[in-house]
Protein backbone atom coordinates (compact mmCIF):
# COMPACT_ATOMS: atom_id res chain seq x y z
CA UNK A 1 0.00 0.00 0.00
CA UNK A 2 1.20 3.14 -1.34
CA UNK A 3 2.01 5.80 1.71
CA UNK A 4 1.70 9.82 0.62
CA UNK A 5 0.52 13.21 2.17
CA UNK A 6 -2.82 14.25 0.45
CA UNK A 7 -2.39 18.07 1.20
CA UNK A 8 -6.06 18.20 2.64
CA UNK A 9 -6.87 17.94 6.28
CA UNK A 10 -9.83 16.64 7.07
CA UNK A 11 -11.17 17.16 10.58
CA UNK A 12 -12.81 14.36 11.64
CA UNK A 13 -15.70 14.61 14.44
CA UNK A 14 -16.76 12.56 17.05
CA UNK A 15 -18.23 9.30 16.55
CA UNK A 16 -20.00 6.65 18.59
CA UNK A 17 -18.34 3.45 19.88
CA UNK A 18 -22.19 2.29 19.46
CA UNK A 19 -23.30 0.72 22.68
CA UNK A 20 -22.85 -1.98 21.45
CA UNK A 21 -19.51 -2.42 22.43
CA UNK A 22 -21.32 -1.58 25.89
CA UNK A 23 -23.27 -3.84 26.96
CA UNK A 24 -22.62 -6.30 24.42
CA UNK A 25 -20.90 -8.60 27.23
CA UNK A 26 -19.05 -11.62 24.95
CA UNK A 27 -20.78 -14.20 27.24
CA UNK A 28 -24.01 -12.66 25.85
CA UNK A 29 -23.03 -12.13 22.14
CA UNK A 30 -20.00 -14.08 21.34
CA UNK A 31 -16.16 -13.36 20.67
CA UNK A 32 -14.78 -10.23 19.56
CA UNK A 33 -13.67 -11.80 16.48
CA UNK A 34 -15.34 -9.86 13.43
CA UNK A 35 -16.85 -12.85 11.63
CA UNK A 36 -18.51 -13.77 15.46
CA UNK A 37 -19.04 -10.36 16.65
CA UNK A 38 -22.62 -11.45 16.75
CA UNK A 39 -23.44 -14.81 16.97
CA UNK A 40 -23.57 -15.94 20.60
CA UNK A 41 -24.87 -17.28 22.45
CA UNK A 42 -25.77 -21.29 21.88
CA UNK A 43 -22.27 -21.58 22.49
CA UNK A 44 -22.56 -19.76 26.15
CA UNK A 45 -24.60 -21.78 28.35
CA UNK A 46 -27.91 -20.71 30.08
CA UNK A 47 -27.34 -19.75 33.92
CA UNK A 48 -30.02 -20.93 36.64
CA UNK A 49 -31.43 -18.43 38.74
CA UNK A 50 -34.04 -19.46 41.88
CA UNK A 51 -36.96 -16.98 41.78
CA UNK A 52 -36.60 -17.25 45.73
CA UNK A 53 -33.20 -16.05 46.30
CA UNK A 54 -34.01 -13.04 44.36
CA UNK A 55 -32.39 -10.10 46.16
CA UNK A 56 -34.63 -7.12 47.44
CA UNK A 57 -32.48 -4.70 45.81
CA UNK A 58 -33.18 -2.96 42.39
CA UNK A 59 -30.84 -3.31 38.79
CA UNK A 60 -31.11 -1.24 36.50
CA UNK A 61 -34.33 0.68 37.93
CA UNK A 62 -36.70 -2.85 38.24
CA UNK A 63 -37.70 -4.07 41.98
CA UNK A 64 -37.88 -7.10 43.59
CA UNK A 65 -41.65 -8.00 41.95
CA UNK A 66 -40.20 -7.15 38.56
CA UNK A 67 -36.59 -8.99 39.29
CA UNK A 68 -38.55 -12.36 40.41
CA UNK A 69 -40.83 -12.22 37.15
CA UNK A 70 -37.36 -11.92 34.58
CA UNK A 71 -35.79 -14.95 37.06
CA UNK A 72 -38.62 -16.78 35.89
CA UNK A 73 -37.88 -16.21 32.47
CA UNK A 74 -34.21 -17.22 33.46
CA UNK A 75 -35.13 -20.09 34.82
CA UNK A 76 -37.62 -21.04 31.96
CA UNK A 77 -34.55 -20.53 29.39
CA UNK A 78 -32.53 -22.73 30.87
CA UNK A 79 -35.31 -25.34 31.21
CA UNK A 80 -34.97 -25.58 27.71
CA UNK A 81 -31.57 -25.73 27.84
CA UNK A 82 -31.11 -22.09 25.91
CA UNK A 83 -28.04 -20.27 26.11
CA UNK A 84 -27.79 -16.90 28.26
CA UNK A 85 -28.10 -14.89 24.95
CA UNK A 86 -31.73 -16.32 24.50
CA UNK A 87 -32.31 -16.16 28.15
CA UNK A 88 -31.59 -12.35 27.88
CA UNK A 89 -33.89 -11.68 24.80
CA UNK A 90 -36.57 -13.35 26.54
CA UNK A 91 -36.11 -10.53 29.87
CA UNK A 92 -35.75 -8.10 26.88
CA UNK A 93 -39.02 -8.63 25.63
CA UNK A 94 -41.05 -9.10 28.77
CA UNK A 95 -39.34 -5.31 29.28
CA UNK A 96 -40.72 -4.27 26.52
CA UNK A 97 -44.00 -6.00 26.93
CA UNK A 98 -45.16 -5.30 30.79
CA UNK A 99 -42.30 -3.91 31.95
CA UNK A 100 -41.51 -6.77 33.76
CA UNK A 101 -45.13 -7.18 35.41
CA UNK A 102 -48.06 -9.65 34.74
CA UNK A 103 -50.43 -7.00 33.29
CA UNK A 104 -53.98 -8.25 33.58
CA UNK A 105 -55.39 -6.14 30.46
CA UNK A 106 -54.10 -5.55 26.68
CA UNK A 107 -53.81 -2.15 25.05
CA UNK A 108 -55.97 -0.32 21.95
CA UNK A 109 -54.29 -3.21 20.01
CA UNK A 110 -54.54 -6.07 21.67
CA UNK A 111 -57.40 -5.97 24.04
CA UNK A 112 -56.51 -9.99 24.90
CA UNK A 113 -53.12 -10.01 25.22
CA UNK A 114 -52.03 -10.73 29.22
CA UNK A 115 -49.14 -11.28 31.10
CA UNK A 116 -45.85 -10.71 31.10
CA UNK A 117 -44.96 -11.25 27.02
CA UNK A 118 -48.96 -9.75 26.42
CA UNK A 119 -49.93 -13.07 24.73
CA UNK A 120 -52.97 -12.67 22.68
CA UNK A 121 -56.04 -15.07 23.06
CA UNK A 122 -55.57 -16.84 20.06
CA UNK A 123 -54.63 -20.16 21.44
CA UNK A 124 -51.35 -20.01 20.59
CA UNK A 125 -50.02 -19.29 23.62
CA UNK A 126 -52.16 -21.50 25.63
CA UNK A 127 -54.59 -21.01 28.51
CA UNK A 128 -55.29 -17.35 30.29
CA UNK A 129 -53.94 -19.54 33.38
CA UNK A 130 -50.91 -20.13 30.89
CA UNK A 131 -50.35 -16.43 29.44
CA UNK A 132 -50.75 -15.22 33.06
CA UNK A 133 -48.00 -17.68 34.98
CA UNK A 134 -44.52 -15.94 34.62
CA UNK A 135 -42.67 -19.67 33.95
CA UNK A 136 -45.35 -20.79 31.52
CA UNK A 137 -45.96 -17.66 29.70
CA UNK A 138 -42.21 -17.29 29.17
CA UNK A 139 -41.76 -21.25 28.30
CA UNK A 140 -44.42 -20.76 25.70
CA UNK A 141 -42.28 -17.79 23.95
CA UNK A 142 -39.24 -19.39 24.00
CA UNK A 143 -40.45 -22.32 22.78
CA UNK A 144 -42.02 -19.73 19.63
CA UNK A 145 -38.20 -18.27 19.92
CA UNK A 146 -36.13 -21.04 18.95
CA UNK A 147 -38.27 -21.92 15.98
CA UNK A 148 -36.95 -18.81 14.35
CA UNK A 149 -33.91 -19.74 11.84
CA UNK A 150 -30.64 -18.29 12.32
CA UNK A 151 -31.54 -16.40 15.63
CA UNK A 152 -27.81 -16.60 16.52
CA UNK A 153 -27.08 -14.38 13.58
CA UNK A 154 -30.08 -12.02 14.36
CA UNK A 155 -30.15 -8.82 15.74
CA UNK A 156 -32.12 -9.16 19.49
CA UNK A 157 -34.78 -7.07 18.91
CA UNK A 158 -35.42 -9.03 15.32
CA UNK A 159 -35.51 -12.35 17.41
CA UNK A 160 -38.18 -11.11 19.59
CA UNK A 161 -40.18 -9.06 16.67
CA UNK A 162 -40.20 -12.19 14.74
CA UNK A 163 -41.78 -14.08 17.83
CA UNK A 164 -43.75 -11.37 19.12
CA UNK A 165 -44.43 -9.61 15.55
CA UNK A 166 -44.15 -6.42 17.06
CA UNK A 167 -45.44 -3.97 14.73
CA UNK A 168 -41.95 -1.89 14.84
CA UNK A 169 -39.17 -4.23 14.26
CA UNK A 170 -36.85 -1.74 16.36
CA UNK A 171 -39.07 -1.58 19.42
CA UNK A 172 -37.39 -3.64 21.71
CA UNK A 173 -33.78 -2.69 21.24
CA UNK A 174 -33.80 -0.03 23.98
CA UNK A 175 -34.45 -2.45 26.53
CA UNK A 176 -31.16 -4.61 26.06
CA UNK A 177 -28.87 -2.65 28.22
CA UNK A 178 -31.10 -3.30 31.03
CA UNK A 179 -31.92 -6.54 30.24
CA UNK A 180 -28.15 -7.28 30.09
CA UNK A 181 -27.93 -5.77 33.66
CA UNK A 182 -30.55 -7.63 35.10
CA UNK A 183 -29.33 -11.47 33.91
CA UNK A 184 -26.58 -10.47 34.64
CA UNK A 185 -26.74 -8.91 38.20
CA UNK A 186 -29.48 -12.10 39.41
CA UNK A 187 -26.77 -14.53 38.03
CA UNK A 188 -23.68 -13.14 39.79
CA UNK A 189 -22.46 -13.76 36.61
CA UNK A 190 -19.72 -11.36 35.87
CA UNK A 191 -18.97 -13.12 32.53
CA UNK A 192 -15.97 -15.10 31.15
CA UNK A 193 -15.28 -14.51 27.35
CA UNK A 194 -13.80 -17.77 26.01
CA UNK A 195 -12.95 -18.25 29.27
CA UNK A 196 -10.94 -15.71 30.47
CA UNK A 197 -12.18 -11.81 30.04
CA UNK A 198 -14.67 -10.44 32.32
CA UNK A 199 -17.76 -8.70 31.69
CA UNK A 200 -19.71 -6.01 32.66
CA UNK A 201 -23.31 -4.80 31.96
CA UNK A 202 -21.96 -1.17 31.11
CA UNK A 203 -18.85 0.80 30.41
CA UNK A 204 -19.13 3.14 33.98
CA UNK A 205 -20.02 2.40 37.72
CA UNK A 206 -23.31 3.98 37.81
CA UNK A 207 -24.69 2.45 40.91
CA UNK A 208 -28.42 2.43 40.77
CA UNK A 209 -29.66 4.87 37.74
CA UNK A 210 -32.57 4.09 35.81
CA UNK A 211 -32.85 2.33 32.71
CA UNK A 212 -33.04 5.51 30.57
CA UNK A 213 -30.42 6.87 32.42
CA UNK A 214 -28.14 4.02 31.70
CA UNK A 215 -28.82 3.60 27.84
CA UNK A 216 -27.78 7.56 27.54
CA UNK A 217 -24.36 6.91 30.03
CA UNK A 218 -23.41 4.06 27.60
CA UNK A 219 -24.42 5.41 24.59
CA UNK A 220 -22.70 8.95 24.48
CA UNK A 221 -19.92 7.98 27.01
CA UNK A 222 -18.16 5.68 24.37
CA UNK A 223 -18.76 8.36 21.60
CA UNK A 224 -16.55 10.27 22.79
CA UNK A 225 -13.94 8.70 24.64
CA UNK A 226 -15.47 10.28 28.22
CA UNK A 227 -13.27 7.65 30.85
CA UNK A 228 -15.34 8.73 34.07
CA UNK A 229 -19.66 9.17 34.17
CA UNK A 230 -21.36 10.13 37.68
CA UNK A 231 -24.60 8.32 38.11
CA UNK A 232 -26.51 7.73 41.24
CA UNK A 233 -25.58 9.96 44.16
CA UNK A 234 -27.71 10.19 47.29
CA UNK A 235 -26.09 13.28 48.86
CA UNK A 236 -26.75 15.21 45.55
CA UNK A 237 -28.72 18.46 46.41
CA UNK A 238 -30.89 17.94 43.41
CA UNK A 239 -33.30 14.91 44.36
CA UNK A 240 -34.93 14.81 40.61
CA UNK A 241 -31.22 14.39 39.46
CA UNK A 242 -28.72 12.07 41.11
CA UNK A 243 -30.82 10.95 44.23
CA UNK A 244 -33.37 9.38 42.03
CA UNK A 245 -31.37 8.08 39.06
CA UNK A 246 -31.61 10.34 36.62
CA UNK A 247 -28.45 11.91 36.14
CA UNK A 248 -25.20 11.64 34.67
CA UNK A 249 -22.12 13.57 35.11
CA UNK A 250 -19.92 13.28 31.68
CA UNK A 251 -16.26 14.17 33.16
CA UNK A 252 -13.98 15.58 30.37
CA UNK A 253 -10.80 17.06 33.06
CA UNK A 254 -9.30 13.91 32.14
CA UNK A 255 -9.43 13.60 29.18
CA UNK A 256 -6.82 15.48 25.83
CA UNK A 257 -9.00 18.67 24.71
CA UNK A 258 -11.63 18.20 27.68
CA UNK A 259 -13.12 21.13 26.72
CA UNK A 260 -13.79 20.88 23.37
CA UNK A 261 -15.01 17.69 23.74
CA UNK A 262 -17.18 18.51 26.10
CA UNK A 263 -19.00 21.07 23.84
CA UNK A 264 -19.61 18.38 21.38
CA UNK A 265 -20.88 16.43 24.10
CA UNK A 266 -23.71 18.80 25.12
CA UNK A 267 -24.13 19.18 21.12
CA UNK A 268 -25.00 15.73 20.66
CA UNK A 269 -27.12 15.96 23.90
CA UNK A 270 -29.27 18.85 22.74
CA UNK A 271 -29.19 17.45 18.95
CA UNK A 272 -31.10 14.35 20.32
CA UNK A 273 -32.47 15.43 23.35
CA UNK A 274 -36.01 14.04 22.31
CA UNK A 275 -34.54 10.54 21.23
CA UNK A 276 -33.02 10.60 24.49
CA UNK A 277 -35.34 11.76 27.26
CA UNK A 278 -33.16 14.95 27.78
CA UNK A 279 -34.75 17.02 30.29
CA UNK A 280 -31.76 19.72 30.77
CA UNK A 281 -28.53 19.78 30.75
CA UNK A 282 -25.50 22.12 32.26
CA UNK A 283 -22.15 22.69 31.31
CA UNK A 284 -19.43 25.83 31.76
CA UNK A 285 -21.70 27.50 33.85
CA UNK A 286 -24.76 27.29 31.83
CA UNK A 287 -28.16 25.64 31.18
CA UNK A 288 -29.99 24.49 28.15
CA UNK A 289 -33.83 22.86 28.97
CA UNK A 290 -35.54 21.01 26.51
CA UNK A 291 -38.55 22.70 27.57
CA UNK A 292 -36.93 26.12 27.01
CA UNK A 293 -35.06 25.25 23.80
CA UNK A 294 -35.69 28.18 22.09
CA UNK A 295 -34.00 30.11 24.85
CA UNK A 296 -30.44 28.31 23.87
CA UNK A 297 -28.23 28.02 26.83
CA UNK A 298 -29.02 30.78 30.08
CA UNK A 299 -26.66 31.72 32.19
CA UNK A 300 -26.46 29.73 35.81
CA UNK A 301 -25.47 31.62 39.01
CA UNK A 302 -21.90 30.76 40.17
CA UNK A 303 -21.98 28.42 43.23
CA UNK A 304 -18.12 28.40 43.53
CA UNK A 305 -15.69 25.53 42.19
CA UNK A 306 -14.96 24.74 38.94
CA UNK A 307 -16.70 21.40 39.51
CA UNK A 308 -19.62 23.19 40.98
CA UNK A 309 -19.81 25.42 37.89
CA UNK A 310 -19.76 22.48 35.71
CA UNK A 311 -16.53 23.70 33.85
CA UNK A 312 -14.76 20.12 34.43
CA UNK A 313 -17.91 17.84 33.37
CA UNK A 314 -21.38 17.75 31.27
CA UNK A 315 -24.09 17.30 33.92
CA UNK A 316 -27.34 15.89 32.33
CA UNK A 317 -30.77 15.39 33.33
CA UNK A 318 -33.01 12.27 31.89
CA UNK A 319 -36.82 12.74 31.78
CA UNK A 320 -38.50 10.81 34.45
CA UNK A 321 -40.71 8.76 31.51
CA UNK A 322 -38.16 8.73 29.32
CA UNK A 323 -37.98 5.43 27.44
CA UNK A 324 -33.84 5.88 26.67
CA UNK A 325 -32.55 5.73 23.19
CA UNK A 326 -32.80 3.31 20.63
CA UNK A 327 -29.63 1.28 20.46
CA UNK A 328 -29.11 -1.80 18.50
CA UNK A 329 -28.56 -5.13 19.93
CA UNK A 330 -26.01 -6.23 17.34
CA UNK A 331 -24.50 -4.78 14.55
CA UNK A 332 -26.74 -2.72 12.26
CA UNK A 333 -28.01 -4.28 9.00
CA UNK A 334 -28.88 -1.05 7.09
CA UNK A 335 -25.13 -0.87 5.70
CA UNK A 336 -23.67 -3.04 3.38
CA UNK A 337 -27.25 -3.96 2.29
CA UNK A 338 -27.38 -2.97 -2.15
CA UNK A 339 -30.80 -1.04 -2.97
CA UNK A 340 -32.33 -1.55 -6.29
CA UNK A 341 -30.13 1.01 -7.54
CA UNK A 342 -26.17 -0.33 -6.39
CA UNK A 343 -25.35 1.71 -3.94
CA UNK A 344 -24.96 0.59 -0.20
CA UNK A 345 -24.29 2.73 2.99
CA UNK A 346 -20.70 2.89 3.59
CA UNK A 347 -21.20 2.28 7.48
CA UNK A 348 -23.58 1.44 10.11
CA UNK A 349 -24.61 4.76 11.81
CA UNK A 350 -25.64 7.06 13.60
CA UNK A 351 -24.78 10.22 12.16
CA UNK A 352 -23.21 12.54 14.66
CA UNK A 353 -21.33 15.37 12.34
CA UNK A 354 -22.54 16.09 8.82
CA UNK A 355 -20.90 18.19 5.97
CA UNK A 356 -20.50 21.72 6.39
CA UNK A 357 -18.14 24.47 8.21
CA UNK A 358 -17.41 23.84 11.72
CA UNK A 359 -15.37 23.78 14.68
CA UNK A 360 -12.01 21.86 14.83
CA UNK A 361 -13.20 18.66 17.45
CA UNK A 362 -9.39 18.22 18.12
CA UNK A 363 -8.37 21.88 18.63
CA UNK A 364 -11.15 23.45 18.89
CA UNK A 365 -9.42 26.70 17.94
CA UNK A 366 -10.69 27.35 14.57
CA UNK A 367 -13.77 27.01 12.19
CA UNK A 368 -13.07 24.69 8.30
CA UNK A 369 -14.86 22.77 6.16
CA UNK A 370 -15.75 18.86 7.22
CA UNK A 371 -15.62 17.91 3.64
CA UNK A 372 -17.49 14.42 4.29
CA UNK A 373 -20.07 13.16 7.09
CA UNK A 374 -18.84 10.84 9.72
CA UNK A 375 -20.67 7.38 10.73
CA UNK A 376 -20.16 5.70 14.16
CA UNK A 377 -19.63 2.58 12.54
CA UNK A 378 -20.45 0.15 14.97
CA UNK A 379 -17.40 1.26 16.89
CA UNK A 380 -13.55 0.70 16.77
CA UNK A 381 -12.91 -2.64 14.49
CA UNK A 382 -16.82 -2.27 12.84
CA UNK A 383 -17.45 -3.17 9.18
CA UNK A 384 -16.78 -0.32 6.20
CA UNK A 385 -18.69 -0.92 2.95
CA UNK A 386 -18.18 0.21 -0.47
CA UNK A 387 -21.07 2.37 -1.58
CA UNK A 388 -20.78 1.68 -5.04
CA UNK A 389 -19.56 -0.18 -7.74
CA UNK A 390 -15.94 0.81 -8.31
CA UNK A 391 -12.10 0.65 -8.34
CA UNK A 392 -9.78 0.94 -5.50
CA UNK A 393 -7.22 4.05 -6.74
CA UNK A 394 -5.39 4.91 -3.95
CA UNK A 395 -4.68 3.96 -0.21
CA UNK A 396 -2.60 6.05 1.60
CA UNK A 397 -1.83 8.22 5.09
CA UNK A 398 -3.09 11.83 4.63
CA UNK A 399 -1.24 15.21 5.93
CA UNK A 400 -1.84 13.73 9.68
CA UNK A 401 -1.32 10.06 9.82
CA UNK A 402 -4.99 9.46 9.45
CA UNK A 403 -5.67 6.03 6.73
CA UNK A 404 -7.57 6.61 3.54
CA UNK A 405 -9.08 4.47 0.98
CA UNK A 406 -10.38 6.44 -2.35
CA UNK A 407 -13.08 4.19 -4.84
CA UNK A 408 -13.31 5.67 -8.59
CA UNK A 409 -16.58 4.56 -9.77
CA UNK A 410 -16.46 6.66 -13.39
CA UNK A 411 -18.16 9.43 -14.62
CA UNK A 412 -16.38 11.48 -12.49
CA UNK A 413 -17.89 10.12 -9.24
CA UNK A 414 -15.05 8.98 -6.28
CA UNK A 415 -16.06 7.82 -2.56
CA UNK A 416 -12.96 8.58 0.12
CA UNK A 417 -13.18 7.07 3.69
CA UNK A 418 -10.91 7.36 6.36
CA UNK A 419 -9.15 6.85 9.50
CA UNK A 420 -8.95 3.07 9.52
CA UNK A 421 -6.15 2.02 11.23
CA UNK A 422 -3.56 0.27 9.12
CA UNK A 423 -4.14 -3.33 9.62
CA UNK A 424 -7.88 -1.59 8.70
CA UNK A 425 -7.18 -1.36 5.49
CA UNK A 426 -8.83 -4.77 3.63
CA UNK A 427 -8.43 -3.42 -0.19
CA UNK A 428 -5.23 -2.60 -2.19
CA UNK A 429 -4.75 -0.19 -4.99
CA UNK A 430 -5.71 -1.71 -8.06
CA UNK A 431 -8.72 -3.93 -6.08
CA UNK A 432 -12.10 -3.84 -8.21
CA UNK A 433 -15.24 -3.86 -5.89
CA UNK A 434 -18.63 -3.89 -5.70
CA UNK A 435 -21.18 -2.30 -3.43
CA UNK A 436 -22.03 -3.40 -0.26
CA UNK A 437 -18.28 -5.40 0.01
CA UNK A 438 -16.49 -4.95 2.93
CA UNK A 439 -13.22 -2.72 2.53
CA UNK A 440 -12.24 -2.08 5.69
CA UNK A 441 -12.76 -1.48 9.51
CA UNK A 442 -13.84 1.41 11.27
CA UNK A 443 -10.60 3.05 13.45
CA UNK A 444 -9.02 6.26 14.75
CA UNK A 445 -5.97 7.16 12.88
CA UNK A 446 -4.73 10.84 11.91
CA UNK A 447 -6.90 13.80 12.66
CA UNK A 448 -9.25 12.06 15.01
CA UNK A 449 -10.48 12.26 18.43
CA UNK A 450 -12.39 8.35 18.42
CA UNK A 451 -13.54 5.24 16.34
CA UNK A 452 -15.71 6.17 13.67
CA UNK A 453 -15.69 6.76 9.64
CA UNK A 454 -15.51 9.35 7.64
CA UNK A 455 -17.10 9.29 4.35
CA UNK A 456 -16.67 11.82 1.55
CA UNK A 457 -18.20 11.95 -2.24
CA UNK A 458 -16.64 14.01 -4.66
CA UNK A 459 -17.67 14.88 -7.97
CA UNK A 460 -15.70 16.50 -10.80
CA UNK A 461 -13.00 16.65 -8.33
CA UNK A 462 -14.97 18.57 -5.55
CA UNK A 463 -16.88 17.25 -2.53
CA UNK A 464 -20.36 17.39 -1.76
CA UNK A 465 -22.75 16.48 0.51
CA UNK A 466 -23.25 12.91 1.02
CA UNK A 467 -26.44 12.99 3.09
CA UNK A 468 -27.68 15.50 0.12
CA UNK A 469 -26.31 13.31 -2.53
CA UNK A 470 -27.91 10.11 -1.05
CA UNK A 471 -30.53 11.82 -0.57
CA UNK A 472 -30.99 12.32 -4.68
CA UNK A 473 -31.16 8.96 -4.96
CA UNK A 474 -33.45 8.09 -2.52
CA UNK A 475 -31.85 7.12 0.13
CA UNK A 476 -31.10 8.65 3.61
CA UNK A 477 -27.83 7.84 5.57
CA UNK A 478 -27.28 6.79 8.97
Amino acid sequence: MAQRNSGVLIVAGLIPALILTLVFSIILLGGSDEDTMCLPGSQQPGVTIDPESVPNTPIAGYEHEQLVNAAHIIQAGKELDLSVRDQTIGVMTAMGESSLRVLDHGDAVGPDSRGLFQQRANGAWGSYEDRMDPFTSATNFFKAMMEIEDRDTLEPTIVAHRTQRNADPYHYTRYWPAAVAVVEGLSGVEGIANGEQPVTSSHYSLGDVKPQTAVVANTVGPMFGIKTVGGYRESAHDPEGHPSGLALDFMTNDIPNGRATADQVAQYLIDHADELGVDYIIWWQQIWSADRADEGWRPMADRGSDTQNHYDHVHVNIKPDATGAAVPGCEPTTGGQVSPEGWAQPAAGPITSGYGMRQDPVTGSFTRLHAGTDFGGGGDGGPIWAAQDGVVTDVYTDSSGGWTIDVDHGGGLMTRYKHMWADGVLVSTGDRVSAGDQIGRVGSSGHSTGPHLHFEVHVDGSPVDPEEFFADIGITLG
